[in-house]
């Protein structure tokens, strides 16, 4: 199996015309996984490598043996086999990014969703990209971060004093 850990490919969320009103209905994930050419790139350059450590790591001396490989390293062969034995196993983020509503951003920067009052989001959507990494420990920190923005706007409301 073969995976890219940051794909440039990006899908979509949306929600279905029942779903609008209805939060039983599950939205609409097109994932357009392989949509970026970059993203073809990325295995066209990266299966050829892996196979060269391998054999030189067989060289010398370790019990390596290739499982599974393209039929030749042409571009074909290597689309094919990625087609065939690729895998995704991303969280799904970044679908309500954290950018300017002018770039297409659905959060500011203390996590507000535009346009409507007293809505924040505290999870991986309002990341501006994909990670690497399992993203756990960073939505650990969103949240802290959101509770001490909701924590601090109590603060400045002076409810307590009433």
């Amino acid at each position: 199996m073969v995976q890219n850990s940051v794909p440039k490919s990006e899908g979509t969320v949306r929600l279905s015309r029942e779903g609008a009103n209805d939060i039983k209905i599950d939205p609409i994930v097109d994932p357009k996984f392989l949509s970026d050419p970059r993203d073809w790139d990325v295995y066209r350059r990266g299966i050829p490598f892996a196979l060269q450590v391998t054999r030189q790591m067989a060289e010398e001396g370790y019990a390596i043996e290739n499982a599974m490989v393209p039929a030749s390293m042409s571009n074909e062969d290597i689309d094919d086999f990625v087609r065939l034995n690729g895998l995704a196993s991303q969280h799904f983020l970044s679908s309500c990014r954290m950018k300017p509503l002018e770039e297409r951003g659905v959060v500011d920067q203390e996590l507000k969703v535009h346009g409507i009052d007293g809505l924040r989001i505290a999870d991986g959507s309002i990341f501006p990209g994909m990670v690497a990494s399992r993203p756990q420990a960073t939505v650990v920190m969103v949240a802290e971060r959101c509770a001490e923005f909701i924590r601090q706007g109590w603060r400045n409301e002076s409810i307590f004093e009433k």
